[in-house]
């Protein structure tokens, strides 16, 4: 016992000599360890600011320079738009003096980041007359050092870095040996490894900004590597070498720190969490977003926990009493925020109409930033992150807001959820088979096991259980004699929310062409897919005005003419028909002439009525199918035939080929001796960007026929946009030739980082004008205008036209083609449309074969566009042209045509915004025109040569001309 007491004493003595020799010799180690530290990196920073001072390093490499550099991007693209600047190339180096200097950001970045732009960081889209449509607020922007509140500067600074005003070298060589201890010590009470954190300055943290990169998708990665960490501290060393404290802050206050949202510096989350700016904020505001740094998010139980620890230095920082700080914290309890909102606008569908036309004028400008950089819709995008645009549309925003008031009322459908299939797997095979098999097989089978489905290469699968709906499609196609490649796709049957019931509205200056307001069911990010890509069969609302058009404007008809469906036509004449019927009651008409060799065209008016003798132009208010499909065969010609024996209508025809450049094309390129009507309406829609050579037929693309006469009843597919303007071209005989493709008839002006870009200066919208005369497109306009008037209960009789005339220059017992001129462009005429049943209803399931149709309208009106404004604008009136196209469906919008589904529109607007002019310029006319046809021409003779004869006739001053040229009589011609 004793000598064990021997042995403890010398043991005490050894260990407390060597602690206290380990404890002498570590304060000097400490403090030759931190002269040597910041020594070292204290040379580095002046080797980096030497290197700064030579310009040689990196002014592309990090988050901080890719920052600038779109910046820089930006205000090239706005030169570039402006005039044709090319920018400037730089030349890199590599290695200088042992350092490789593409690896330090040049530290100049400072001063280009604290450069607050003057311009708006926002992308802000309004109307014609500056009214705003939509605000995008872009990912950042900045503020100077003075806008930001004291209390939020002093508390961030004492609770992150106290030292900051006084650190020369930008960091502390103390809380490295700090957090190691602490690392250290946890490692050893939790067995696992532990990394050193809290250790960096505000002054590291900017040089970590400059030295992370950027992703693909905008975010910034910073590596965890121990070289990053020393490129760091060298930065850090040399940042406070070159710039004052206040710099350096600056730049930390408005790029290091981050939120939720997208959020990055305090301006944009002052304004973007309480809808504030920098000095609006309160003092629980400012220490809220003083600790909120810990997290880079908004938490609010954490962040005001971190608070409540924190207060003691910041109130001593802040000189706030205890009294000061308890009200405080209580209010950072009751502190509400706003969850911001990147899209600012209640129009989605016009900001993706700003979008598409926006980026055509980027792709016809031809800059060197990338298309997709510029797509104001993509939140990753260049211009997302920079803003600085302003596009002002051609739109009216007032008639905007009046048509989705309008039609929102209307009582759409809403939407809605039905059993539709969804695709769950898919496999294929290749087989050997001894018999051909079927092309497509289809099973539906009700599953008794659980069983997953996955497609090819995907590590994902789905799961069905028993009970579920399996349907299988198995498609086959041959490969070899006996050999076949399998398809097999698995679908779900389940429930699933689809869009409400189909529309789509535009309306157009009439007379500009211009875009004026637009509404559909389109989202952000579906690049107006109901405007431009949407094809749909277009009923009669264009194709038949048109043809009628036409056949007026060749003089095949007089305005007088009178015409019957109730009679056949056996003349060898193109329209040649018969009448069909039923139960010994006359049902329909068979053209002759179709697209299928060896059988007729059917065509029977709607519940198969046959409208009898009248006038065309009436036939053309009552939508009289089978007219209109007769007109289309009126324009069957012979290009060919020898000048000796061309009649007028072939001359007339090719006069009009050649106004529309298209003879050439005709003649050269298709090689084409004879046009049928089809081929003339084709050539018309190619004007617009119609695919004039191909239709949609149970969901493929099929050939569209030269001698498909269907044409005539709206079967060819439009987009709304062509369909728009197509009709627009019987207000002036003007037509758009590829309007979608024109960004001037959308967008009015583009500020782009302050620079004015001139789109129509730059945007070249070529016109062409089809008809010889808009006079002769005087019964069409009658006619048009008796289809939008014709329901008294709409109570539009009194909507004419002011036409004033003289009376006694008239001859009211003749008929002369010059009496009642028309020397401007009329309007308030409307034609509606239906198509076949082509669509499923949007409220039934995949398995439902009902059917529906589209219902389709075209509207041209004078309104006082001053009306649709509550301000006390003066009077502006224009005409407008609207076209509307939608789903029918007789549950939410009544009877499935298109003058129900879409009347509303153009009735309301005139209500609201025409002016009445009773007896004008309509009522004349039908009235001199009843009071003056001839008396031969009464009584719709079916005679076949005298139908020909009227088939090729010319008519007023063209024909007092044409009457001295050789040609030969029409009745002897083709």
């Amino acid at each position: 016992m004793k000598r064990r007491r021997n042995m403890t004493r010398p043991v005490l003595v050894t260990v407390s000599l060597v602690a206290g020799l380990v404890l002498v010799c570590a304060y000097p180690s400490y403090i030759i360890t931190r002269t040597l530290f910041n020594r070292h990196f204290e040379r580095w920073g002046e080797r980096l600011v030497s290197l700064e001072k030579r310009g040689l390093l990196s002014t592309e490499y990090g988050a901080a320079w890719q920052d600038v550099l779109a910046d820089k991007a930006m205000l090239e693209e706005a030169r570039h738009l402006v005039s044709d600047s090319v920018p400037e190339e730089r030349e890199t180096v590599t290695i200088v003096e042992g350092v490789r200097v593409d690896d330090y950001p040049s530290l100049s970045v400072i001063q280009k980041l604290n450069e607050v732009q003057e311009y708006s960081n926002a992308i802000e889209i309004t109307d014609r007359k500056d009214r705003r449509i939509a605000i995008i607020r872009t990912n950042h922007t900045r503020g100077s050092i003075e806008e930001f509140p004291p209390t939020l500067v002093e508390a961030l600074i004492a609770a992150e870095d106290r030292n900051f005003r006084e650190n020369h070298l930008g960091f502390e060589f103390d809380s490295f040996v700090r957090a190691a201890l602490r690392a250290a010590l946890r490692s050893i009470t939790t067995f696992s490894p532990a990394v050193p954190q809290g250790t960096s300055t505000i002054t590291q943290q900017v040089a970590k900004l400059f030295i992370s990169d950027v992703d693909t998708a905008g975010h910034r990665v910073v590596g965890r590597t121990v070289r990053r960490k020393v490129r760091e501290l060298r930065l850090s060393a040399a940042l406070r070498k070159m710039y004052e404290p206040d710099e350096i802050l600056e730049v930390y206050l408005n790029h290091c720190v981050t939120s939720d949202y997208g959020l990055i510096g305090y301006k944009d989350i002052a304004a973007g969490l309480f809808r504030k700016e920098l000095p609006e904020l309160d003092d629980a505001e400012c220490i809220y977003m003083a600790r909120m740094v810990k997290w880079g998010r908004n938490i609010p139980g954490k962040i005001a926990r971190q608070c409540r620890i924190d207060m003691p230095r910041m109130a001593r920082a802040l000189g706030w009493g205890r009294e000061k700080q308890q009200a405080v914290l209580a209010a950072i309890d009751t502190l509400t925020f706003h969850k911001p909102r990147q899209v600012d606008t209640e129009y989605g569908y016009l900001v993706d109409c700003a979008n598409e036309f926006w980026l055509k004028v980027i792709t016809d400008a031809g800059g060197e930033v990338r298309l997709d950089e510029m797509n104001i819709i993509d939140p990753n995008s260049l211009i997302r992150r920079k803003g600085n645009l302003k596009i002002r549309l051609a739109i009216d925003l007032p008639l905007q807001q009046e048509l989705v008031r309008l039609v929102d009322g209307r009582g759409y459908g809403p939407d809605t959820t039905i059993v539709t299939d969804v695709r769950v797997g898919s496999f294929g095979e290749d087989v050997v088979l001894d018999t051909r098999p079927r092309d497509t097989l289809r099973q539906i089978t009700v599953l008794d096991t659980v069983r997953e489905f996955s497609e090819p290469g995907s590590a994902f699968a789905t799961a069905l259980e028993p009970g579920d709906t399996l349907v299988t499609n198995i498609r086959y196609r041959r490969r070899g004699r006996d050999e076949y490649r399998r398809s097999v796709f698995y679908y779900a049957r389940r429930p699933t929310l689809v869009d409400g019931q189909y529309f789509a509205y535009c309306m157009l200056d009439a007379k500009t062409g211009k875009l004026l307001a637009y509404y559909a069911r389109d989202k952000i990010g579906s690049r107006l897919v109901s405007l431009l890509s949407n094809r749909t069969p277009n009923g009669s609302s264009t194709a038949k005005p048109i043809f009628h058009a036409l056949n007026f404007d060749l003089g095949i008809f007089e305005p007088y003419a009178m015409w019957t469906d109730c009679t056949a036509v056996t003349g060898d004449v193109p329209w040649r028909r018969k009448i069909i019927y039923q139960n010994r009651e006359p049902y329909e008409v068979e053209f002759a002439q179709s697209a299928v060799r060896g059988r007729g065209y059917r065509v029977h008016n709607h519940g198969h009525v046959f409208e009898g003798c009248n006038y065309v132009f009436e036939h053309l208010a009552t939508s009289n199918n089978i007219l209109g499909a007769e007109l289309v065969y009126r324009l069957d010609r012979n290009l060919n035939a020898p000048a000796s024996q061309a009649s007028r209508s072939t001359f007339l025809l090719k006069q009009f080929f050649y106004r529309i450049g298209a003879f050439g094309r005709i003649r050269d390129e298709l090689g084409l001796k004879r046009v049928t009507g089809v081929r003339v309406y084709k050539e018309l829609a190619r004007i617009v960007g119609v695919d004039t050579d191909s239709m949609t037929a149970y969901g493929r693309r099929v050939p569209v026929s030269d001698s498909l006469y269907s044409v005539g009843l709206g079967t060819l597919e439009l987009t709304l946009y062509e369909q728009a303007h197509l009709f627009n071209m019987l207000y002036d005989n003007t037509l758009v030739e590829n309007p979608a493709r024109h960004p001037s008839l959308v967008i009015e002006e583009i500020v782009l980082n302050g620079s004015p870009v001139d789109v129509a200066e730059r945007d070249t919208v070529k016109r062409c004008h089809p008809f010889a005369d808009i006079n002769n497109l005087r019964p069409v306009y009658l006619g048009l205008h008796k289809r939008l008037t014709s329901n008294t209960w709409d109570g539009l009789g009194g909507y004419d036209m002011p036409y004033t005339v003289d009376s006694g220059d008239v001859n009211w017992r003749r008929f002369d083609d010059d009496a009642f001129p028309v020397n401007e462009p009329v309007s308030n005429y409307a034609k509606s449309g239906t198509s076949d049943d082509v669509l499923r209803p949007f409220n039934v399931d995949v398995t439902s074969e009902k059917r529906t149709n589209y219902g389709l309208w075209n509207a041209t009106i004078r309104v006082d566009m001053a009306k649709f404004d509550t301000s006390d604008a003066p009077a502006e009136v224009r005409d407008i042209t609207i076209a509307c196209i939608g789903e029918c469906n007789r549950h939410y919008t009544g009877h499935r045509d298109g003058k129900t589904l879409h009347k509303f529109v153009s009735r309301d607007l005139l209500k609201k915004a025409g002016a009445q002019s009773p007896g004008g310029f309509y009522s004349q006319y039908e009235s001199y025109i009843r009071r003056t046809t001839p008396a031969d021409a009464r009584g719709c003779t079916s005679d076949a040569e005298k139908e020909e004869e009227e088939a090729f006739g010319v008519k007023g001053t063209l024909k007092k001309l044409l009457d001295k040229l050789p040609f030969r009589k029409d009745s002897d011609a083709e």
